[in-house]
């Protein structure tokens, strides 16, 4: 039976927050049929703008009764600030009640905790909105650092791209790993990011001041994906001491720099296995893991799925 969604917008929303996960859970029928259906709420079904203008026309008001799974609040200036009546407030908090999950994306999180003020949820939403959020929010545990957050039966996302991973985690919630990574792979996303990551990517970290000294170093890794290369060799590619190197992957990437070689392999030892017709112990060896079973645990330990699963799921 098909997950019935409906994404509540406004005059302001940010086009991304609604069509970026709307286009991962579409994308999904065509491997499950029939897995999502998807329509648009608003406060009326009156044309409603976009933050950059463009328009949409909703299928369905507050004044309407229908069907709800999931209800998503997408996020934008215009939701940010919405001044919903007295009566409005009360429509959209019983569509929340009936719905069994409950998404805001972005600065849809202040919608979120108006529907629920009473309830002491953990939630996120773009970092440059989080303290206004805490401070409007008195009984919400705002979290500014990761990409999203689930709450019991509340889910909240950074907003713009990291819909997107919170899209993927709702899929794979309800279809399973394989048919995520199978989503992902069609919308040519590079990896799935898991909602404990911080908002800020390990390349927006090392796109600034003193920490874009690491980039040379990233691209050099990246060329030699399939090599096993020691910290010592990292150091010396920088002209930096091992504990200088070391200092500065935790202060810019909070890992080290084995740490985060082995992360890239993963990475991409994922992507090989979904795109070239090669087994699993190749792919192996491709990654530079000289044992099948150390590349196994660490594939599991970071995806939560076996190579070998992936692979057929991917294949089928």
């Amino acid at each position: 039976m098909a997950i019935k969604q409906v994404f509540f917008i406004a005059d302001g929303f940010q086009a991304l927050d609604l069509f970026g996960p709307l286009d991962a859970f579409m994308e999904t029928n065509f491997f499950i049929p029939d897995a999502y259906q998807s329509q648009l709420l608003s406060l009326s079904k009156t044309v409603v703008k976009t933050s950059y203008g463009h328009q949409l026309i909703p299928d369905l008001s507050l004044d309407e009764s229908f069907d709800c799974d999931d209800l998503f609040i997408c996020g934008g200036t215009g939701m940010r600030t919405l001044q919903l009546s007295d009566h409005q407030l009360e429509q959209l908090s019983a569509i929340a009640n009936r719905a069994k999950r409950v998404i805001s994306i972005c600065t849809g999180a202040f919608i979120l905790a108006k529907l629920f003020p009473d309830e002491a949820i953990s939630m996120t939403s773009h970092w440059r909105h989080c303290e206004t959020l805490s401070q409007q929010s008195p009984n919400a545990n705002v979290l500014c650092e990761p990409l999203y957050v689930k709450c019991g039966n509340k889910w909240s996302s950074a907003g713009v791209l990291s819909g997107v991973d919170l899209a993927f985690a709702l899929i794979k919630e309800d279809h399973g790993n394989v048919i995520a990574a199978k989503v992902a792979r069609e919308l040519v996303v590079y990896s799935q990011r898991a909602g404990s990551q911080n908002q800020f990517s390990d390349m927006l970290q090392v796109q600034s001041g003193d920490s874009l000294k690491l980039s040379p170093l990233l691209d050099w890794l990246t060329d030699n994906v399939d090599k096993s290369i020691t910290v010592n060799e990292m150091a010396d590619y920088l002209g930096l001491s091992t504990k200088q190197l070391t200092r500065r992957f935790k202060h810019h990437l909070n890992c080290t720099p084995s740490h985060y070689f082995k992360k890239m392999k993963l990475n991409y030892a994922r992507d090989i296995l979904g795109t070239e017709n090669i087994s699993v112990e190749q792919v192996a060896r491709k990654v530079g893991f000289n044992s099948y079973d150390s590349f196994r645990r660490a594939f599991y330990r970071q995806f939560s799925i076996s190579p070998s699963t992936l692979s057929k799921g991917l294949s089928l």
